[in-house]
């Protein structure tokens, strides 16, 4: 599928989604009990995951479905937000935004998230207090 079509839209909408999920997360790191801040934190990486799965984007698709994993948890409540959870998901954003502009810039290469993804399964599994 030719997506040239839609690139600028895809690169207009990621940059917003990814300033309303810095924006979200600033505000949860001080009420980390808003649940209505996490759902909307879901549903911004759920809109980021969608869009880089149709352009194709394989990375910034599974870095966000791993997120999603992760932000679950804490949106069934079966534990609460912690600041380590925060600062994993801020290093997503981070990741997030060098993918973007990487996009931006063409020279998108599939960027290492190896290091994310283990500590978002750690998080998911358990393994280290976070």
């Amino acid at each position: 599928m030719d997506t040239s079509q839609y690139m600028s839209m895809f690169l207009e909408e990621s940059m917003d989604n990814l300033q309303t999920l810095n924006e979200s997360l600033l505000q949860l790191e001080q009420q980390p009990d808003d649940v209505d801040k996490l759902n909307e934190i879901f549903r911004v990486a759920h809109t980021i995951k969608g869009m880089a799965a149709t352009m194709g984007y394989n990375t910034m698709t599974e870095l966000t479905h791993k997120m999603e994993s992760v932000l679950e948890l804490y949106r069934s409540g079966q534990n609460l937000i912690t600041s380590d959870i925060i600062s994993l998901i801020f290093k997503c954003l981070d990741r997030l935004s060098e993918i973007v502009d990487d996009i931006r810039e063409e020279k998108y290469d599939e960027i290492n998230i190896e290091d994310l993804t283990k500590e978002l399964t750690s998080a998911l599994e358990g393994e280290k207090s976070i």
